[in-house]
């Protein structure tokens, strides 16, 4: 019997369709087990929940998924997702090392040499606008207006001001290493320090007698240790001769409940300081008690006056307490719980509304001054720490105001 010869290009043509049906086969073997899968899914007859969705999405990437699966990465990333998709700005996930030093910050210690300190552009350097009390910078000599221009060894001029501050942080125990450029009879000169970082609390109040008898106080924020602060101002100040009273709250974003509700209990009279209200909407009174403070007051304020600090601004305006002076205030009207995880991290969850004691609530609207007034245009970009009496408009009608 004759054999029957095969070409060349009809061979070829043979092992590309066993090619393309092997990539079927294959191909098919995959979507159906694919499809086994759902099928096992939709057999279970029960209501998906995002709960299921994840366990289901997490199964598929442990069989299929090419590369391999770092499950470290996951313990941050899902939580930190999930409450990203509440959609709310003020509720956020912390890792363990944020909660830590969340938790550091919001108890007003620290750690560090004990410096307030702004960016000075005209020098490129470290502009330090005051020393803290009984901090190592303060034993050391640091003083305000002090120039940090060299970190470590490095020009801040050269490496940046926010790389300079991330050579300047360190831990208790460590040395901060820095040189400082400072004036004396006109002209500069430079010290190099070395100073042993220490704990230290935090100073969110800061004062100053104006003239014979106005006391200026600037709270930046309200933590745990600025009720303390607060009414050390306050006696400091009466014994220096203030008989009438500025606060100042600009740039204060607020802070913790117990704080304000102490601060506000110092001086307003008995009556209600803050009207709570929980997620089913029942609401719950915080009260102060007789005891007043019974001074003249003015309030500034401005577009980042926030949360307690306006709560601080409305409660003393709802008593007619004070005069509020400035600019509208941000608009933060929400309470937020940190809440802690087993590992160590937690979330910062939205929780409650409130309202000043008398008045309505001025979340998403912010509160808006007695006597509006703007900084000049020319200052309006420099720290308020840095600004002379005449060159802050704000403050110095605030102060006319109490002298009229």
């Amino acid at each position: 019997m004759a054999k029957k010869k095969i070409s060349i290009p009809f061979f070829l043509l043979v092992c590309v369709l066993l090619v393309i049906i092997t990539f079927q086969i294959t191909f098919l073997s995959v979507t159906q087990m694919y499809r086994n899968e759902i099928a096992k899914m939709n057999s279970a007859n029960k209501k998906e929940t995002w709960e299921s969705k994840l366990e289901y999405v997490n199964e598929l990437t442990q069989k299929y998924f090419l590369k391999e699966i770092s499950l470290e990465s996951l313990e941050d990333i899902l939580p930190a997702a999930y409450i990203a998709a509440l959609g709310d700005k003020y509720t956020y996930y912390m890792t363990k090392e944020e909660y830590e030093a969340f938790t550091s910050n919001n108890n007003a210690e620290m750690q560090g040499i004990g410096v307030s300190i702004v960016y000075n552009s005209e020098y490129g350097a470290i502009e330090v606008i005051s020393v803290m009390s009984d901090s190592p910078a303060l034993s050391s000599g640091v003083k305000a207006g002090d120039l940090i221009y060299i970190v470590e060894g490095q020009k801040v001029a050269e490496i940046g001001y926010y790389e300079a501050l991330n050579v300047m942080l360190g831990d208790a125990g460590s040395v901060a290493n820095f040189s400082v450029m400072r004036e004396e009879n006109g002209s500069f000169i430079s010290i190099d320090f070395s100073i042993e970082r220490g704990f230290i609390v935090e100073e969110t109040v800061n004062y100053w007698l104006h003239g014979s008898n106005v006391g200026v106080i600037r709270i930046d924020s309200f933590d745990k240790g600025t009720p303390k602060q607060f009414k050390t101002a306050v006696d400091e100040l009466l014994k220096q001769g203030a008989d009438r009273f500025v606060f100042d709250v600009r740039y204060n974003p607020g802070g913790d409940l117990t704080s304000i509700v102490e601060i506000l209990d110092m001086l307003l009279p008995k009556g209600p300081i803050i009207r709570i209200i929980d997620r089913y909407g029942q609401e719950t009174a915080i009260n102060s008690d007789e005891n007043e403070f019974k001074y003249p007051m003015t309030v500034i304020t401005n577009g980042s006056t926030a949360s307690a600090a306006e709560l601080f601004t409305s409660a003393l305006r709802d008593y007619n307490k004070a005069i509020i002076v400035g600019e509208k205030t941000y608009g933060k009207g929400t309470m937020q719980s940190v809440l802690g995880l087993p590992d160590g991290s937690a979330v910062c969850m939205t929780t409650q509304t409130y309202c000043p004691p008398k008045s309505d609530s001025y979340d998403g609207i912010g509160i808006y001054p007695d006597i509006d007034v703007l900084l000049d245009e020319e200052f309006s970009n420099i720290s308020l720490y840095k600004l002379t009496f005449e060159q802050d408009k704000q403050l110095k009608i605030a102060v006319e105001e109490l002298c009229k």
